[in-house]
């Protein structure tokens, strides 16, 4: 409760911020797609394929170098098969399997911009705040049953990374951006690479 009270907090001074400071810079809707690779733990990154990424976000600006975002992000991966059956000695005659795994996030976070808001190309850096909320789901199936299994969990998270940004119409532009996400569970966090493209209007 205490930090969900923070939080609201927190937002309501950014907002007021932006209202009050704001210089001659609009604030901006962005969306993203693009690929996840995961780095961390083993069991993530040695038997998950990339996967793909969605994300949406809110950008204000108390100043014309620096945006104040609030973003939600989807990933999903799929189990590799062949990793899988490599490192059991199994086969597909022996046992299939079905696993997914998808991370739902939601952020708070500031972006500090390199250039001036005149620039054309503009190349900014990012840090955030994230809650995530992760999910996994897992079947085996062989000649004799069928196994199941759910597991749902909910960390606190940050990210970073860099992007560039430029026009691509009068209230449009184009963004590029990478970032690492880590994501506090138990025992080893939970890390990936992401590689997006998207749009600002």
């Amino acid at each position: 409760m205490k930090l969900r009270n923070a939080l609201f907090l927190i937002i309501i001074v950014l907002l007021s911020a932006t209202q009050v400071f704001a210089q001659g810079r609009s604030s901006q809707w962005e969306i993203f797609g693009g690929a996840a690779f995961p780095l961390s733990p083993d069991s993530f990154k040695d038997f998950y394929k990339v996967g793909g990424s969605f994300h949406g976000q809110y950008v204000m600006f108390p100043s014309p170098t620096v945006g104040i975002s609030f973003g939600f992000a989807f990933e999903g991966f799929t189990v590799d098969e062949d990793a899988f059956y490599e490192e059991s000695g199994l086969t597909p005659d022996d046992v299939t399997i079905e696993s997914e795994a998808t991370i739902v996030e939601y952020g708070i976070g500031i972006r500090p911009y390199l250039t001036s808001a005149e620039s054309n190309t503009q190349l900014f850096l990012f840090g955030m705040g994230t809650y995530n909320v992760i999910n996994e789901k897992t079947k085996f199936e062989d000649f004799f049953s069928t196994s199941e299994f759910e597991f749902e969990d909910k960390k606190w998270g940050l990210a970073a990374g860099a992007g560039l940004e430029f026009p691509a119409g009068d209230r449009l532009n184009i963004i590029l951006q990478g970032l690492v996400r880590f994501i506090f569970t138990e025992e080893e966090n939970t890390s990936f690479v992401g590689v997006t493209g998207g749009l600002a209007f």
